[in-house]
Parts: structure tokens; sequence; C-alpha cells
């Protein structure tokens, strides 16, 4: 497996979450959603589907419908949303050992990318929605006092 460099489209899946998580219960167009988080409209559906698959959101057809958040935004960290778009994340394929490195065991480098791979690890899955839902609240709140 290679190393895994978060894309757009992660960032976009984490800040339609936020979005959905400060509006709890709510029903969201996915055009709506795109507006409020500066996310291009032809992604939403596809990200939808996936945090669909996950038991995270769903969606209503019709007048008055849209998506909704419906697990706990505490429950889901920065580091499920990127495995859920991306895959395994792994700082250098050094630590994937799929390719076999021939210096296993006898290279100093292995435990500087292990430490920082649990420190990068640690830092995600304790980055939750809610955390970036009341952050992006204070930021706002912020905004409009200035």
């Amino acid at each position: 497996m290679n190393s895994v460099e978060v894309t757009k489209k992660t960032e976009y899946a984490i800040s339609a979450l936020i979005e959905l998580a400060l509006n709890p219960g709510e029903y969201i167009s996915s055009k709506e959603i795109a507006l409020r988080q500066e996310i291009p409209v032809n992604f939403l559906p596809q990200i939808i589907a996936l945090l669909g698959t996950e038991g995270w959101v769903e969606g209503v057809r019709g007048p008055g419908g849209g998506v909704r958040l419906i697990a706990d935004p505490a429950t889901i960290s920065v580091k499920n949303v990127i495995e859920l778009i991306e895959g395994r994340v792994a700082i250098s394929r050094c630590l994937t050992n799929e390719l076999g490195c021939s210096r296993l065991g006898r290279c100093p480098l292995h435990s500087v990318w292990q430490e920082a791979q649990a420190a990068l690890m640690n830092v995600l899955a304790n980055t939750t929605i809610a955390k970036l839902a009341e952050q992006e609240k204070e930021l706002m709140a912020q905004k409009q006092s200035n």
C-alpha cells in the first residue's frame, strides 16, 4: 500500500459532516451544504453516498428532503473519515511492509516513522466531527463580533 495524501474529497467529506453536525436533526439539501461549506456541488452525491454506507447520514428525496447526520458526531473521528475515503493512513511505505523493505530491522529511520505515525494517528483519532463543529461555531462567532 502506498502512503496516503489527504485529498480534497476527504476534506469535502469532513466539511459536509461538520455542516450536518452544526444542524442536528435537520435535513439539509446538498446544494445548501455545498454553498455553506464551499464544496463543489458535483462532489456531494458521491460523498454523501459513502457517508451513508457508514451509517453516518441518511437522505430523504423530495420537497423538504435532504441529508441529515444520524450518527453522534463525537463518535466520528477525522481518522474514520480519511480511512473511509482514502484507505489506510501511513506516512511512509516503510510502515506498510508490503514491499518487504530490505533494511527492516536495521534501519534507524524506521523507529522515527513509527513514532511519527503514532503521533499522527493519535491526533486524527482524537479529533472528532463534534470538536470541529464546535471550532467552526467559535470561528463564526469571532467573525460576527469583528
